[in-house]
């Protein structure tokens, strides 16, 4: 099977990989460097949904009456399922599958599985009362063909609304 990578599924594509082929995150490709960005949105009772689901008891987590209430410091690996919405969405949201698509022509992709992510937090997310918007910027890194799909490599960062950087996942 065959992968084309390029800017959309109607464009030219600027490398085709077969299976097995890997494009290394150092490829001078395009598409590589091009990066996408999403709004992410949540409240305050996201945060403590995704608390209590995660199992967590400690009351600065689900409680928002607690002095120093907080986000469960996991809780950016979320946003992406979530992106703007705030009723139950699919699974892949439109926001993670345009995100992991960003620059590739994935011909026949039914599906999407968010195998692994690292986060590395700089600061907490914003918890106080009300809505708060996020940017998420996300940077394909690689492309490893498999029999039946793609390893998709991407590297990213959540920034705050006025550009403070909050979490990343590195490369």
């Amino acid at each position: 099977g065959e992968l084309t990578l390029g800017p959309s599924a109607d464009g030219p594509p600027t490398e085709v990989l077969t299976q097995g082929q890997a494009m290394p995150a150092s490829s001078d490709s395009s598409s590589t460097s091009e990066v996408a960005s999403a709004t992410v949105s949540y409240n305050r009772r996201d945060l403590i949904v995704y608390a209590l689901g995660v199992g967590c008891t400690d009351l600065r987590h689900v409680y928002e009456g607690a002095d120093d209430f907080a986000a469960f410091p996991l809780f950016p690996a979320v946003l992406l399922h979530k992106g703007t919405s705030f009723d139950v969405v699919d699974f892949p949201s439109p926001t993670l599958l345009r995100l992991a698509s960003s620059g590739l022509a994935l011909p026949g992709a039914r599906a999407l599985l968010d195998a692994e992510r690292y986060i590395e937090r700089v600061r907490d997310v914003p918890s106080a009362e009300g809505a708060h918007t996020l940017t998420y910027q996300s940077r394909l890194l690689g492309v490893v063909p498999k029999r039946n799909g793609a390893l998709i490599h991407t590297a990213g960062e959540l920034f705050d609304g006025g550009g403070a950087l909050l979490s990343y996942t590195p490369p």
